[in-house]
């Protein structure tokens, strides 16, 4: 009776953090002050109006949305840049970054899956998953001493795969602190 009383109370304080935890009109910046690109992440979650009234869950679903988006503008760009490619080293990079941008799409989408139900852990795992899947794609065309055509559209993906993860975090964090005081009692 105690251990069910417990996860009760566990998911309750859950619960409640996801929907508070700062000031609504602190909350973008005191979120992103905690992240790998502050600038990036605040600029980003400012221009979404859900932001100004979402919770930290918000925010994080709200950067993945970005991210998934970027993610599939930048598949799309590969596909058409692979059609034009003359050079073989920069078509097999290009390849490579099709697929990798398919894995970042499918890694994006459980990503947002996870954080809807909660598993703030493997959303996190996915969302630095999606991260390093653009940054393989930019890696084979440094590895092979090419310019790559799509740097600034891959850091930027790289980042927002990050910051994303970083919010994340701040819940996945929060629940392991609750299950840790609740084991401790």
């Amino acid at each position: 009776m105690t251990l069910v009383f417990s996860l009760l109370l566990l998911l309750s304080v859950h619960q409640s953090f996801a929907t508070r935890s700062f000031k609504k009109d602190d909350l973008v910046e005191q979120v992103c002050k905690t992240t790998m690109d502050p600038n990036l992440c605040m600029s980003t979650l400012r221009s979404d109006p859900r932001s100004f009234s979402s919770d930290v869950k918000g925010l994080a679903h709200i950067m993945l949305e970005v991210s998934l988006s970027k993610g599939s503008d930048n598949f799309a760009q590969v596909k058409k840049l692979v059609g034009n490619a003359t050079d073989p080293i920069v078509k097999q990079c290009l390849d490579d970054c099709m697929l990798q941008y398919g894995l970042l799409i499918d890694d994006v989408n459980k990503a947002i899956h996870e954080l809807e139900s909660n598993s703030f852990k493997e959303a996190n795992g996915h969302a630095g998953w999606a991260a390093d899947d653009a940054e393989t794609c930019e890696d084979c065309f440094i590895e092979l001493k090419h310019l790559s055509p799509l740097i600034d559209r891959n850091n930027l993906v790289i980042h927002l795969g990050r910051v994303g993860g970083d919010i994340i975090y701040l819940l996945q964090k929060r629940e392991e602190d609750m299950i840790y005081r609740l084991v401790k009692s």
